[in-house]
């Protein structure tokens, strides 16, 4: 869109993103008019010059609202519904639930906690903002957005973040200015795709040779290569929506996302759907259907309550969607390797990023991955921190086994 070209580390990351970009158009080409999602933008509430609206909770339990989950509702003659106010640092990929102000001190805490896994697996769950937002302010700043769920992405990163491209769906709350959200007309399941996109390595690769500074803006969203809705087979959808929903879907305030999905999808996809969710249970145990008191439940929705959160399953369905999306940016596997640590690669293998040929038989092999990092002098980098958080936490990283375990099975066919 502004004909400039990012400052590449290597040459290898010029050559590669080039070729990324040839094959994968923008999100919306404003030179062209071409928006293929037809994807418009909203900062809902300015902290600054909106914080006249916001109510804290002690200000609103004085008032004699009561709190039901996290939002608030009048006591008896009362007006007004309170909703939760968002901010940023609250979600991250495919959680709504990543951060709460539930016994934190003060708001200038740039780090949350995050909720207990036990407080993940319950569906019940909710966090807590450190503000609340009149509903009917909300519902003016959304105007003619009906459906009962958002999809954001935090606009703030910087270069001690393990990934830049953060997105996830959220409730119909209100939300603060640093993270925007992203408005579609597409339907329900190919939202779903799009969210995958965003949360991709790929996807997040070409961000981090685009972005400059710590804000990630809706102009340089729409910059992002990023699949347009008809490159998706029914294939494609039956891989990706069914793995997002188990994702996104773990508690009960999403699942009016869940609703649409189910109610869109053909025969075929809710058959997958429902395997998904069956594997789910079994593997976890599963939920059974107790919705709380304040959840919205359609009678013409999806019939299972949510997909139990588990670490491990979670970890392996984003390699997967990882894995799929490498694949439909049109990746090969040296490509997908360099993305993910460049340092796995020879030299040989370097000379030449385009060409699919590869020095090593055997990437997953760890004593081989193992030496050839230790004698990679390449000064590039893509996912650093990432890979050493997951060399602290768990002994080895995580992401690229997964990810290169889930490609080896899209190769097989399985």
């Amino acid at each position: 869109n502004t004909r400039t070209c990012p400052v590449f580390r290597t040459r290898q990351d010029a050559e590669l993103t080039k070729a990324v970009y040839r094959r994968v158009p923008v999100l919306v080409n404003e030179i062209s008019g071409e928006n293929p999602w037809s994807v418009r933008f909203l900062r809902m509430f300015d902290m600054s010059n909106d914080s006249h609206l916001f109510r804290t909770r002690e200000e609103l339990e004085r008032a004699g609202y009561r709190r039901v989950g996290n939002r608030f509702l009048p006591s008896a003659g009362g007006e007004g519904i309170y909703l939760p106010l968002y901010e940023a640092k609250m979600i991250w990929h495919y959680d709504h639930r990543f951060g709460t102000y539930a016994g934190v001190a003060s708001r200038s805490d740039t780090h949350l906690p995050t909720p207990a896994p036990e407080d993940h697996a319950d569906p019940a769950f909710v966090v807590q903002p450190w503000y609340w937002v009149p509903a009917q302010e909300v519902e003016a700043r959304l105007g003619d957005w009906k459906r009962g769920w958002l999809l954001g992405f935090r606009k703030t990163t910087n270069t001690t973040n393990e990934r830049t491209l953060i997105s996830s769906v959220l409730g119909r709350i209100g939300v603060g200015d640093k993270a925007p959200l992203l408005f579609t007309d597409a339907v329900p399941s190919a939202v779903a795709c799009l969210l995958a996109n965003l949360n991709s390595l790929s996807a997040d690769y070409a961000a981090r040779n685009k972005v400059v500074g710590t804000d990630i803006t809706h102009f340089y969203i729409k910059q992002f290569p990023i699949l347009p809705p008809e490159r998706y087979s029914a294939q494609d959808l039956g891989v990706i929506v069914p793995r997002v929903l188990e994702l996104v879907y773990t508690a009960w305030d999403i699942k009016p996302f869940a609703d649409n999905v189910w109610r869109e999808a053909g025969e075929d996809l809710r058959a997958r759907i429902r395997r998904q969710w069956e594997e789910n249970a079994a593997e976890t145990g599963g939920h059974r259907w107790e919705p709380p008191e304040w959840a919205d439940i359609a009678p013409d929705g999806i019939p299972f309550p949510p997909f139990r959160w588990d670490e491990a399953r979670r970890a392996r369905l984003r390699a997967e969607l990882d894995a799929t999306y490498a694949r439909l940016y049109g990746l090969t596997r040296k490509q997908l390797r360099y993305i993910l640590d460049p340092a796995d690669l020879t030299e040989r293998e370097l000379a030449d990023i385009l060409d699919p040929w590869e020095e090593v038989a055997d990437p997953l092999d760890p004593a081989g991955y193992a030496e050839r990092c230790r004698r990679s002098t390449f000064p590039g980098e893509t996912f650093r921190v990432l890979k050493e958080k997951e060399i602290r936490q768990f002994g080895e990283y995580r992401t690229r086994r997964l990810v290169l375990e889930a490609w080896e099975r899209l190769q097989e066919g399985c």
